[in-house]
């Protein structure tokens, strides 16, 4: 197996300058919205993540996805979300409120993101392998 090395960079980029500066605000700011430890407030950030954080993040993996691929335009990407984000949304609620409740509710505050990272692993080798799978080819007109 070959390295490529443009997406490579191109994931260590989009950790670097989108998903590390924007979970560190994320959870800055969940913290801020929803103080505490407790059982509601953490179902609450949980709630924010799935709703918010979680399909917008998808949605610019996709997009690099794309990009790597060579194939990136705003209609190949649009077409992507709607083919997969309902599926890779719905795993996700199956995936990380786990993460959210052991995170939120036994890690100290300025670890969770070290804590979500690791998580993250595992989640982004999933999220490669359904931006990668291919599309169903066109439907013939006969």
């Amino acid at each position: 197996m070959k390295l490529n090395r443009k997406r490579l960079l191109t994931s260590i980029c989009i950790g670097l300058f989108y998903f590390g500066p924007a979970a560190h605000a994320w959870y800055d700011l969940m913290f801020r919205l929803f103080p505490g430890t407790s059982l509601v407030s953490t179902l609450q950030k949980a709630v924010m993540g799935q709703m918010l954080f979680g399909p917008s993040f998808t949605c610019i993996f996709f997009a690099s996805s794309l990009w790597q691929s060579g194939q990136f335009t705003l209609r190949n990407w649009w077409q992507k979300i709607q083919r997969d984000l309902p599926g890779a949304w719905l795993a996700g609620v199956g995936f990380w409120p786990l993460v959210d409740v052991v995170s939120f509710s036994f890690v100290p505050v300025a670890y969770i993101p070290l804590f979500v990272n690791l998580w993250s692993l595992v989640w982004t080798i999933y999220l490669s392998m359904v931006s990668n799978r291919s599309s169903p080819p066109p439907a013939r007109a006969e």
